[in-house]
C-alpha cells in the first residue's frame, strides 16, 4: 500500500514542502552536522521562549501556514494538538541530541526527541523528523516535519494525565462506569473482559478464556487484518452466557442481520441469537445479508449455497445457483453507505481507559470483498470527558464514506466487475483523508467473488486525499485467462518538467493474477504500469486526466482527455529509469532519482539489453507518436 496522502488534521501532523523542492531546487555543498544542530538550537530557543513568529522563520516560505502555527503553539506551550484548549502538561525539545541522517548534498533529516511532563506522572518522550533544506552557504531551512509519532504519543501522555487527575464522572458515561466495574467483577470467570456494547442502555461483554496480549484487540492498527486466535464469548445484560468462549471473534450485535450476532471460528462463520441459540452453525465460508422478501441471508459452503430463511430454518442446498444473478440482491452491493459511531446499532467500547475510540466489527463479507477492513474505529461518544479536552482528535474515524461507481459487463459476459470508492476521514494517521478503491471481480465460471483493494494515490512523494471528482474512469478487462488489467482514477502528484503545473490525478493502470482464490497485483514500480505489461496502442493515449497549478492548498485544475507530448516524453523515459538508467539530461536524472535511485542517479550507461520486447516496442510506439524517427531507441539528451 503506498503512504498515505497528506491534508493535515490536527490529530497528525506532517507538513509538506510546497511544490516539488527535490526536483527543482540545486546542488550546494554537503549540509554539516555541527550547523545543522547550531541551527535546530537556534529553533528551540525561540520555541522556548514562546517566539511564535521568529519561530516560523525557520521554515520554508511556504510553511508558514496554519499547520505550522498550530505545531508551533504545541511545541511553545500555548495549546494542545487540536490548537484551541490549554495545554494540560508541558513539552519540551532536545535539540542538542539530535540524531542527524544525510540525505543527499542538499538535504538531512533531523530525529529529535521531545519530552513531555506531568508532576503526577513520569515524564515520557515521543520524536519529531525535521527535513532540513540547505538553502546556501550556511542558511537551512526545515521543508518538512513528520509529527506522526509526537502527536500520537502527545495524545496517549494527554490521555494519562486527564485519568490521574480529573474524577472518571467528568471523563465517562455512568453506562461506561457501570460496565468497568462490572468487568472487574467477571474477571472472576473469564481472563479477559474486551469490549462493552451497550444497546437501549443495557450492556453485553465479549469475554475471552484465554489472557490476550495488550495490543490484541486494542491499541493495535485498525488498518491491521490479522485476526487473531482466542476463546470469546459473549455475557447478556443479566451477566449470562450467552455465546460461549470458543470463538475468535464475535461481531456487533445485529451488525449483518437484525437480531442476530455474526461469529468467526477459523475461516468458519456462523450466527447464533441472543437467546444463544445456534441459528447457522460455524462450519459456513462466507454469509451474505439479504435484501428479499423470503431470506434473510444467503449462506456459502465450500461450493455450494443455502438460504436462511426469514422463519430461520436454513434451506436446501440450491441448485444450479450462480452467485452473479442474486448480487442485487445481496446488501451493499451497488450501493453507498456511510459508518460512523452512529450507524451501529448500538456502541461497542473497549474495556480500557486507555483506549477511547468505539469499535465496529463489520460483516465478513465486506471485508473479504476487501471494501471494508474486519476492524473500524471510530470516536466514541460515551468518551465525553476525554473528547473535549482532545478536541476530538486521537485515534479512529470520524467516518468512513463508501460509493458505489458502478458495475461493468463485458460483451462475452464470463465475468462482471463493480466498483467502489472509499474516503475515510482518519484522525490516527498522517491525513484527515484517505481515499482506496475496490474493485469486485465476479467470476462467472468459477461461480465466485473476489475482491481487490488499493490506495487512490500512487505518487512518489507525499500527498494525496480525496479525489476532485473530475475523472472517475473505472475499467476491468481480461488480457488473457490469467491477466487482468485494472484501470481507476488515482492521484499521481507528478510535476511536469520545467513548468509549475503537475499532473495530479489519471487513470492508473494494475495488473492483476488470480492466485491461491486471491486477485494479486503484479510488481511495478511504473506511474505507467502499461509500458510493462502491455503493448501500446491509441487507446492507451486516451483518458481523463486533472492537471493542477501546483498550488497545494488553492489548486486550479483543468482536465485533459489525451497523454500530450511532454507526459509521453515522461513515459518513455520511465521505461529506462525503471533500469537504472544514466541520463545526461539534469532534468529526467532529476524527475526519476527519488522514484527509482533512493536520491541518486542511476547508473547504467545503456540498458538496452535489459529492455523487454514489450518495452522495445512501447518505445518505439512512443517515438512514432512524438514525431522522431522509428527504431530511435535512444532516452531524451
Amino acid at each position: 500500500m503506498k503512504t498515505k496522502p497528506i491534508i493535515i488534521v490536527a490529530a497528525a501532523v506532517v507538513i509538506l514542502v510546497g511544490g516539488f523542492l527535490f526536483i527543482r531546487s540545486k546542488y550546494l555543498s554537503k549540509p554539516e552536522k555541527g550547523e545543522i544542530t547550531q541551527f535546530l538550537n537556534a529553533f528551540n530557543a525561540q520555541v522556548q521562549a514562546g517566539n511564535i513568529d521568529s519561530a516560523s522563520l525557520y521554515f520554508e516560505a511556504d510553511q508558514k501556514g496554519r499547520l505550522v502555527k498550530t505545531l508551533l503553539k504545541v511545541l511553545t506551550n500555548k495549546t494542545n494538538t487540536g490548537g484551541k484548549e490549554k495545554p494540560i502538561f508541558k513539552v519540551s525539545l532536545n535539540t542538542e541530541e539530535a540524531h542527524v541522517t544525510f540525505i543527499n548534498p542538499e538535504l538531512a533529516t533531523a530525529n529529535v526527541v521531545a519530552n513531555f511532563t506531568h508532576d503526577a506522572l513520569k515524564a515520557e518522550t515521543a520524536a519529531i523528523i525535521f527535513t532540513i533544506h540547505k538553502t546556501g552557504n550556511h542558511q537551512y531551512k526545515i521543508s518538512q516535519v513528520n509529527a506522526t509519532d509526537f502527536v500520537k504519543g502527545y495524545v496517549a501522555f494527554q490521555n494519562k494525565v486527564i485519568n490521574k487527575t480529573i474524577p472518571e464522572k467528568d471523563i465517562y458515561a455512568p453506562i461506561t462506569l457501570a460496565a468497568f466495574k462490572t468487568a472487574e467483577q467477571l474477571k472472576t470467570k473469564y481472563d479477559t473482559v474486551i469490549w462493552f456494547e451497550h444497546i437501549d442502555g443495557k450492556t453485553y461483554y465479549y469475554v475471552s478464556k484465554s489472557p490476550l496480549e495488550k495490543r490484541t484487540y486494542w491499541g493495535n492498527d485498525p488498518k491491521d487484518d490479522k485476526i487473531p486466535t482466542h476463546q470469546m464469548g459473549l455475557v447478556n445484560p443479566e451477566l449470562k452466557e450467552i455465546i460461549p468462549p470458543q470463538y475468535d471473534v464475535i461481531h456487533n450485535i445485529g451488525g449483518t442481520v437484525d437480531g442476530l450476532i455474526e461469529v468467526e471460528k477459523g475461516t468458519k462463520r456462523g450466527f447464533f441469537d441472543l437467546a444463544g441459540k445456534v441459528i447457522v452453525p460455524v462450519d459456513y465460508d462466507q454469509l451474505y445479508p439479504l435484501n428479499d422478501e423470503e431470506n434473510l441471508a444467503l449462506l456459502k459452503k465450500q461450493d455450494d449455497y443455502f438460504y436462511l430463511k426469514k422463519d430461520l430454518s436454513i434451506s436446501e442446498k440450491l441448485v444450479d445457483f450462480k452467485i452473479a444473478d442474486l448480487l442485487p440482491r445481496i446488501k451493499a452491493y451497488g450501493s453507498s453507505f456511510n459508518l460512523s459511531d452512529k450507524s451501529s446499532n448500538g456502541i461497542m467500547e473497549f474495556n480500557s481507559r486507555e483506549t477511547t475510540t468505539s469499535i465496529i466489527i463489520p460483516p465478513t463479507y465486506l471485508s473479504d470483498w476487501l471494501i471494508i477492513s474486519r476492524f473500524l474505529n471510530f470516536q466514541n461518544p460515551l468518551r465525553k470527558g476525554v473528547k473535549s479536552m482532545n478536541d476530538g482528535e486521537g485515534e479512529g474515524s470520524l467516518s468512513m464514506a463508501v460509493s458505489f461507481d458502478g458495475a461493468k459487463k463485458p460483451s462475452d459476459n464470463w465475468f462482471e466487475s463493480a466498483f467502489y470508492s472509499v474516503v475515510d476521514d482518519y484522525l490516527g494517521g498522517r491525513s484527515g483523508l484517505y481515499t482506496t478503491k475496490e474493485m469486485l471481480f465476479v467470476d462467472k465460471k468459477q461461480n465466485r467473488i473476489l475482491g481487490f483493494n488499493v490506495s487512490a494515490y500512487m505518487g512518489t512523494e507525499e500527498g494525496g486525499g480525496k479525489l476532485s471528482g473530475l475523472c472517475n474512469e473505472n475499467t476491468l478487462r481480461a488480457l488473457n485467462d490469467s491477466l487482468f488489467e485494472f484501470k481507476t482514477t488515482s492521484q499521481f502528484y507528478q510535476p511536469l518538467s520545467d513548468t509549475s503545473e503537475t499532473l495530479s490525478e489519471g487513470p492508473y493502470y494494475h495488473y492483476l493474477q488470480i492466485k491461491n482464490g486471491k486477485l494479486t497485483a503484479l510488481d511495478n514500480k511504473r506511474t505507467f504500469a502499461f509500458t510493462k505489461y502491455v503493448k501500446m496502442d491509441d487507446t492507451y493515449l486516451q483518458g481523463c486526466y486533472v492537471i493542477s497549478n501546483g498550488n497545494y492548498e488553492h489548486p486550479q485544475n483543468r482536465t485533459i482527455d489525451h497523454l500530450t507530448p511532454e507526459i509521453l516524453q515522461y513515459i518513455k523515459n520511465e521505461i529506462y529509469a525503471s533500469y537504472n538508467y544514466k541520463f545526461k539530461n539534469q532534468k529526467w536524472k532529476d524527475a526519476f532519482k527519488y522514484k527509482f535511485f533512493d536520491g541518486e542517479e542511476g547508473k547504467n550507461e545503456s540498458v538496452d539489453d535489459s529492455l523487454t520486447v514489450i518495452d522495445k516496442y512501447n518505445i518505439s510506439f512512443i517515438n512514432s507518436k512524438l514525431n522522431a524517427q522509428k527504431g530511435n531507441t535512444l532516452a531524451a539528451k
